[in-house]
Parts: C-alpha cells; structure tokens; sequence
C-alpha cells in the first residue's frame, strides 16, 4: 500500500487480479466492511501486511469480488473472510463464500470500535478503515467461525420476528384506543382493562361507542355476558352499560364511531394473529428436545429466542460463557480509589434478555425459594434496587439454564441456598411482589399498564 494514501482504495473491476495473488504468500485475509450497497474489502497477507483495498457496490459487483477470493482460493493460499456481525447486509455476502468453501470469521462491531485508535492513533473511523482494523484484529484474536444457521433456527426467528411485529402493531392500536376511550367514555378504562381483557373488542365492534351501547341496554349486557364467559358480574355489566348512559365523554360523531370500530377490528385481528403464532411458536418448541427443556423453565417464546439468537446452549463450553453470549456477564469501571458500579455488559441479543426478564417475574410469583432469594439481596429495597436483585435472579438463570440444557430438571434449591433463606415468611406474604409482574412469559394479549412498566423496565436489562 501506497503510505501517502494508507486508506486508498480501488474499483473491484480495476484490480488486476493475477498480480494481487502473486504478491500474496503463504494463507490471506480477506476483512470486509459491510454496509447497505457500499462495501470494502482490504486483501492483506496472513502477517497482517494490507496490499490492496478494493470497493464494490452490492449486488450489482459482488460476482466480481467473488472471483477475486475464488482466484485467492484455487491459489492454495487458504483465504479467510472476515466481517463484522451487524445485521443482514452481509448475510447473502457470507452465504456465496460459504458455497465456495471459504472460511468466514466473524468479529464484534464493538471490538473494531474500540480498537480504531489503536490502528493509526487517530479516532476517525471510516469504511477503508473498518476494513483495515479488521485485518488487525484478526491477528490478535480470531473472530468467531461462521456457519449457516439451520432449518430449525431459521423458523424459530422468522416467528419470532412475525410475533414481534405483530405485538408492536397492537401496542400502537392500544394507544389510539385509550385516548379516544379517554375523550369519549374514559369511565370505562376504570371498568376494564382494555389490555388484559378481551370481551370488550365484542362489544365495541357490535356498539361503537358510549351512545350505542346505552340505547342498546339488555342487548348489550348480554352481549358482554356471553363474550366474558360468564366472568364478569351482573353488577359489574350493569355498571358498564350505566356509565354508558352517564358518560362525562364528548358526544361521538357517526365518523369517530367508524374509525373506533376500525381499531376494535384491527386489534381482534391482530390478536388472533398473535395467538396462532404462539401455537405454532409452543409446537415447534416441542419439537426440539433442547428448546422444550428450556421452556419448561422459562416458557416456550424464550426458549425459542435462546435457541435461534444463540444456539443451543449445549455447544457453550461453560455456563458462564452462556451468561457472556446474552450480555449477563458483569463489567466495572474502577481507577484507583474509585470503585465503580458493577453493570451487566449488555453485549448479546437484546430480545433474549428481555424475554428472560419477563420469565424472572413469573418465577417470582410461582417459586417461593426464588422469590425468598430475591428478597433477602441488600439491594432489594426501592424501586432500582428490586430490579438489580431481578437481574441477579436472571444471572443465576442463566447458568441453571446451560445445566437444564443438558438433561437435568430445574431445582431452585440447588440454585440457591435455602439454608439462608426464610421460606416460611415467603411463603406467608404470597411470594415476593417484583416492581412489576407479568402473569404469563409469552402473553396472546397485550400487556397491561403493569406489563407496560416491566416491559419499560426490561428495555434497560435489554
């Protein structure tokens, strides 16, 4: 490389290609940066020494770059790719070098951050240059070999990502339902939970409205009576339908009545989507003997989101290496008398965490050895200081996980001491109440405004 021009790059169809595997030795590195269309690919000796940096636009020139590491490879001279692991940009990139039987190596995106400075001695970071630490950082520290995912993991995602989609659909309808019911009949946000319940979507869909449901009256009560299954109260019905006639809301027009049924409509379908995808989500799940082990622990949707996010956890040399993949392992910040917090490093896949926080509530209401664990932490009192004794119950988790992962049941005993816990007390005040509780792992329904808070406050685990 040129040393007036460290970061010069080069038209992949401008490369002569003979010259370049001529002046390479023995094995090559191939470091590509990845982006959307733009990418560069640095083509340096195994020392490390760059000798060319060449750029091409995806798709349109990717073939081209391809027969560049075809010609590295009938060469004899072992070419190893390597890209940083950030979203699918570069996935059809690996995909074409693994039918090529090139060897692809994966490396953080945080690591090539961090070590930019160290490269040059200069801060800036740019595409020629992503592509020139990578190369380096591939000597100190290979990255981590990459492999098709197969057909199970892919499913497992793909209805994940759907589930996901879906969820985030309903939370905005939810949101316009609550501030029309809030400007037309906000007693009824004080009579059901629009968020936990479902029989209201019947009624509104068949009376859109404070005003219809009134003139309906009997008709509407027993309506509701039959779409709540008998679960709500005769006096419960009566006092909806009441602050139907009484309501303190802005008077509907035939237009707003239209639009909330359009939401009613909405909603129900989405949440009929979401149940399906559960189903399936639960069969496949079964299907799989490690996913099923786990989610006899943690429920059915993280254990899928472990076993498509990270693998099974059986091919984790450790349990600790398990807490390090979800991003659970701890870090400090210390210098000399100062003495940092320790935080979890928040390195692997965030839905995983999330889902595993959900999962830690749940045990807390279910498992009196957890909930007594939990509470007997120093940092229990106050609100952040329940959510770091939650995120010390899903580090333990974690590590119980690889174990149950490989063929024994989960025991909260013999995940915790129980010699120092006071299980008689727990179990007296009905387990320990977390900031925030969710009755179910995976929920068909859209969360509650409890729900709503834990899944605030997951979203910091995440």
């Amino acid at each position: 490389m040129s040393k007036k021009r460290t970061y010069g790059s080069a038209d992949v169809e401008h490369v002569d290609v003979a010259a370049l595997v001529a002046m390479l030795t023995v094995g090559c590195i191939v470091a590509v940066d990845v982006a959307k269309t733009k990418f560069v690919a640095a083509i340096a000796r195994a020392t490390g020494e760059v000798l060319k940096i060449v750029r091409f636009s995806h798709p349109v020139q990717t073939l081209t770059f391809l027969k560049l590491v075809e010609a590295i490879r009938d060469a004899k001279l072992s070419p190893r790719v390597v890209m940083e692991s950030t979203g699918t940009y570069g996935d059809a990139l690996r995909y074409q070098c693994h039918l090529r039987g090139v060897a692809i190596e994966m490396i953080l995106p945080k690591h090539t951050h961090d070590f930019a400075e160290v490269v040059d001695g200069v801060p800036s970071t740019h595409d020629a240059k992503a592509a020139v630490t990578l190369v380096q950082l591939t000597l100190i520290k290979p990255g981590r070999r990459w492999t098709p995912d197969d057909d199970g993991r892919r499913d497992l995602r793909a209805l994940l990502d759907q589930r996901s989609l879906q969820t985030k659909e309903l939370d905005v309808y939810h949101g316009h339902l609550e501030a029309y019911l809030a400007r037309h009949w906000p007693e009824l946000l004080s009579l059901i939970d629009v968020r936990e319940q479902r029989s209201w979507m019947t009624l509104l869909k068949a009376y859109p409205g404070p005003h219809r449901v009134a003139e309906a009256g009997s008709e509407a009560a027993k309506l509701l009576h039959t779409a709540s299954h008998g679960r709500f109260s005769k006096e419960h019905i009566k006092a909806i339908v009441d602050a139907a006639g009484t309501t303190f809301g802005v008077p509907m027009r035939q237009s707003e009545e239209a639009m909330l049924r359009f939401l009613v409509e909405n909603m129900e379908e989405h949440t009929k989507g979401i149940d399906a995808l559960d189903d399936e989500l639960a069969q496949r799940v079964k299907e799989d003997d490690v996913a099923s082990r786990l989610a006899a622990v943690v429920g059915p949707a993280c254990a899928a989101s472990i076993v498509s996010r990270l693998g099974s956890p059986t091919l984790f040399a450790s349990a600790g290496a398990l807490e390090k993949a979800m991003g659970l392992n701890l870090k400090v910040r210390s210098s000399g008398e100062k003495q940092g917090q320790l935080h979890i490093t928040k390195r692997g896949p965030a839905q995983v965490r999330q889902l595993l926080y959900f999962a830690v509530l749940r045990m807390l209401q279910a498992d009196p050895i957890v909930a007594a664990w939990c509470k007997a932490r120093k940092s229990y009192d106050g609100e952040s200081g329940k959510r770091k004794a939650i995120v010390a119950v899903m580090r333990k988790l974690v590590r119980a996980l690889w174990h149950v992962a490989k063929g024994p049941r989960f025991d909260a005993s013999k995940l915790f001491d129980v010699r120092r816990l006071d299980l008689t007390s727990a179990s007296a005040e009905s387990k320990v109440s977390p900031p925030t509780s969710v009755p179910q792992l995976a929920p068909t329904r859209a969360p509650s405004r409890s729900r709503r808070r834990a899944k605030d406050i997951s979203q910091q685990v995440a």
